[in-house]
């Protein structure tokens, strides 16, 4: 019945997040009545519905209309209030049957959105644009804990007394195996990047039909597109730094920012000079709308860009 805590549940951010982050580390031994709590609310939720101002003209009309009625027998009345109690139950119960059918919890971004996301577990996990993260319902009772994936997010993963493994997988049949730690990981369309921050993973995936897995240490990325996989040592803060709402470019191509601009804001953007695709920029750039994005795309390679019946072309002047 705490607003501040249905606050969180239905509108999460940072500083609700770390709050009842805080609070579960504090009263470890409440955590799954927190569960169960968020579990209720999830469940019988329903949208918020009003009336048009029309619809409450009409019915404030038939109110009227009855009131000056001749009476008739003495019984008892049912109002327009008892109907609606009596829908609103209705669309109570339906809701619950059909949300008890779903088996999991979800979570989406939009294009140009990111979420951050406390689990269960008071792991958190920050949802990049364009996104999807579901696990189980019944996450804290699992031999592991498991998170399928599809798009980007930046884990935290909290590491259980009882050396619980936290499990990340991707459509692709790659699994992050870990048991308290920080990463990156990217998956779409064909090509997955696993990136880590700190701590210790076990990458597993699938190479020419059979089950390939590695051992990840800070500081490396691990590349999987086309049944091939490769390993580097990187700077993990360059591809966490959309957490930070920023983007770092350390000789990045404009063909990559073009494949950005699709994934995270959904924009085809053409570049009219093909011999511009392979050049490459180094810095950093805020993250901010399509259009602003565009904008220091073009302004970073000296490119006009240009929007012509809903696309966006970059040009040379």
């Amino acid at each position: 019945m705490d607003e501040y805590f249905q606050s969180w549940v239905f509108h999460p951010d940072e500083n609700s997040n770390a709050f009842w982050k805080s609070w579960s580390l504090k009263t470890p031994h409440k955590v799954s009545d927190l569960e169960e709590a968020r579990d209720i609310l999830n469940n019988f939720a329903l949208p918020h519905h009003t009336l048009s101002q029309e619809n409450v003209s009409g019915l404030w009309t038939k109110i009227q209309q009855s009131n000056t009625s001749k009476p008739t027998l003495r019984k008892p009345r049912i109002t327009l209030w008892y109907w609606a109690a009596a829908a609103v139950l209705v669309m109570g119960i339906t809701a619950w049957l059909w949300m008890s059918d779903q088996n999991n919890f979800e979570y989406r971004t939009q294009f140009g959105e990111t979420k951050t996301i406390l689990l269960p577990d008071s792991s958190t996990v920050i949802l990049n644009s364009n996104s999807r993260l579901t696990y189980a319902k019944n996450w804290h009772q699992l031999a592991s804990r498991e998170i399928w994936l599809e798009g980007e997010a930046y884990f935290s993963v909290v590491h259980k007394q009882d050396d619980q493994t936290f499990k990340v997988f991707t459509s692709g049949g790659i699994a992050v195996e870990v048991l308290g730690t920080t990463f990156n990981v990217y998956h779409r369309a064909v090509e997955t990047k696993v990136v880590l921050n700190s701590g210790q993973i076990t990458l597993s995936f699938p190479v020419d039909k059979k089950e390939k897995k590695i051992l990840m240490k800070p500081g490396e990325m691990v590349e999987f597109k086309e049944d091939k996989y490769s390993k580097r040592i990187v700077d993990p803060t360059i591809y966490a730094a959309w957490t930070e709402n920023k983007i770092i470019l350390n000789q990045t191509s404009l063909l990559e920012l073009v494949q950005m601009a699709k994934d995270n804001y959904g924009i085809d953007l053409e570049v009219t000079s093909e011999k511009m695709l392979s050049q490459t920029v180094s810095g950093s750039m805020p993250i901010a709308n399509a259009e602003n994005f565009v904008n220091q795309v073009a302004m970073a390679f000296q490119l006009k860009a240009v929007q012509e019946n809903g696309k966006f072309f970059l040009k040379e002047y």
